[in-house]
């Protein structure tokens, strides 16, 4: 029974972090990673949201358009990934869990807050953001709220960060779920949870299109925003030693 309940909690997870990614185009890992972190291991957590990730990417490849014209933020993020990945395996599962919690608390007070500090060194500024997000993408899953801060600082439109996200999530994703997987990370029962939650995926793709075209997405991000910080203070909650 308990089994029963456990994968449809996680396959109702999934469709509502993903049905606010294809709305957005970011956000499900800020929902999804503290709330599972506290049923799977914050390791195993990581991959798995970085393997949703990736299916979901697939989607996107087929469905929507792609935009690369912010260069700096993938060149970043490879580097990223590769420093995010000596890391993950030296910390603690504790540890993992803390960051993950913490990580999620301070980017949603930020977006709630709409800091911003507009710079005119675009390229060091989003090769930054590109390393930033990479090594967290690795360390938490949670690798797109440091290029949507960027892009929102440098005063982006929504339709262009929904589609510069997607992009750079789909690559991002990709390359660390092949660094995971080299590394042993991803086994049979994080594969076994992911192909459960497929039709979830597919289900929350299209909820997520039919609903952007009659929602406003700007209310969207402030009540998921909301929901992730109170997910961000459970998961420290939950990790404090």
């Amino acid at each position: 029974m308990w089994d029963v309940c456990f994968y449809l909690l996680i396959g109702l997870l999934v469709f509502f972090g993903f049905t606010v990614r294809v709305i957005t185009g970011f956000g499900s890992t800020m929902i999804l990673a503290p709330i599972i972190a506290l049923f799977l291991e914050p390791k195993y957590t990581v991959v798995f949201v970085i393997l949703l990730e990736s299916a979901m990417g697939v989607l996107f490849i087929v469905k929507e358009k792609l935009r690369f014209d912010v260069k700096p933020i993938f060149v970043g993020g490879f580097f990223g990934i590769i420093a995010g990945i000596v890391l993950f395996g030296l910390l603690s599962q504790r540890l993992v869990g803390l960051i993950i919690g913490v990580s999620v608390l301070t980017f949603s007070v930020l977006f709630l807050l709409n800091i911003t500090f507009r710079t005119e060194k675009e390229g060091l500024f989003f090769t930054t953001l590109g390393f930033l997000s990479g090594s967290m993408g690795v360390l938490t899953g949670i690798n797109g709220p440091q290029i949507v801060l960027g892009l929102v600082n440098q005063g982006c439109d929504s339709n262009f960060i929904r589609q510069s996200m997607i992009t750079y999530l789909i690559l991002i994703d990709f390359v660390t779920l092949a660094s995971f997987s080299i590394l042993g990370y991803v086994t049979a029962n994080v594969l076994r949870l992911l192909v459960y939650s497929i039709p979830f995926l597919i289900c929350s793709y299209v909820v997520g299109t039919h609903v952007l075209r009659f929602i406003n997405p700007e209310k969207l991000k402030r009540l998921m925003l909301i929901t992730t910080l109170f997910a961000g203070l459970l998961a420290i909650w939950n990790f404090i030693p």
